[in-house]
């Protein structure tokens, strides 16, 4: 218990330390929606985060703790956290498709969002992967959305004066941290049935690509933050 509190805790503070730089950031300065947005998700990933561990501090503490949760559907967090990624990957696809130009490409972006996320909240209810593990639709099919909206992104950027200094451009810090994400944690999230006590070497290296990952995708949207917060603009 006192080992996965110590493994749990950098991540949390990392996500909190995002969250109130970017809280700092949009309290301070000039602030357009998409940053806005993304700020209150942040605040709600870490509110998220700190509730989904439940299970975790149940499972390593015998259940002396949350020992209601034993033996029920919700003795895992899959249930939690299928319904936060739908939401994770609209929140992504839409930060940079409000950072895009281009109606048309707004438009078709629109028209992902609203399929993708209707097809999630069907592939949930109508299988059986709600409280058993991690939605592989949901993450293969949104991993592959939120880089498609990142790539137009960057392909709007390259042909703008933007790309003279993209450096200071939050939204580049983010795609680099969305980047990192979706391509890292994907693939692990999708062998999340092999997260039990026969799997240890599987345990320990989940935890560990999880923990690094995070702490390296949340220090990025920390120097964002903090960039755009000396030049008192967060676009």
């Amino acid at each position: 218990m006192k080992e996965y509190i110590i493994q749990m805790l950098p991540m949390i503070l990392v996500e909190v330390l995002a969250a109130i730089a970017g809280l700092v950031l949009i309290s301070n300065t000039k602030t357009v929606k998409a940053t806005k947005y993304f700020v209150y998700f942040l605040c709600f990933t870490v509110l998220v985060e700190i509730t989904g561990n439940y299970a975790p501090v149940a499972y390593y503490s015998g259940y002396t703790l949350f020992s209601f949760v034993e033996n029920t559907v919700y003795e895992n967090n899959y249930w939690l956290f299928n319904g936060y990624l739908i939401i994770s990957y609209a929140l992504y696809i839409s930060y940079f498709k409000w950072h895009l130009d281009s109606v048309p490409l707004r438009r078709f972006l629109n028209v992902i969002l609203i399929s993708f996320t209707g097809a999630a909240i069907l592939n949930l209810i109508f299988s059986d992967v709600y409280f058993v593990a991690f939605s592989a639709f949901t993450n293969v099919v949104g991993t592959v959305l939120v880089l498609l909206s990142i790539s137009l992104y960057y392909y709007e950027l390259l042909n703008s004066d933007s790309i003279l200094k993209f450096d200071r451009s939050l939204p580049f810090y983010i795609s680099l941290g969305a980047i990192l994400m979706h391509l890292v944690l994907t693939p692990i999230f999708l062998y999340s049935r092999y997260f039990d006590s026969e799997s240890p070497e599987f345990v320990e290296l989940y935890k560990t690509i999880l923990l690094f990952t995070i702490l390296l995708v949340y220090l990025l949207y920390t120097i964002g933050f903090v960039i755009c917060l000396r030049k008192k603009d967060s676009s």
